[in-house]
């Protein structure tokens, strides 16, 4: 969701504490750059929404495939 002037910002009921750094190409920094702007949010945010949704779905596969508790920490 895009904020503009008019809207406040939802209080995060936790502080984002926690950092990740990794390595890209150019060109794909480039690209995220483009999609997290079409989106409206900022890089962190688009980062951390599709990343958050990837690691969902590829637990929640891996514990319909391997049963309750393989797919843990």
């Amino acid at each position: 969701m895009a904020y503009d002037n008019g809207m406040a910002r939802p209080k995060a009921e936790q502080t984002q504490s926690v950092s990740l750094r990794l390595r890209m190409f150019p060109d794909q920094e480039q690209l995220i750059r483009q999609a997290a702007r079409l989106a409206g949010i900022s890089i962190s945010a688009w980062i951390r929404e599709r990343l958050v949704r990837a690691a969902r779905r590829e637990v929640s596969q891996a514990a319909r495939y391997e049963g309750p508790g393989a797919a843990g920490p």
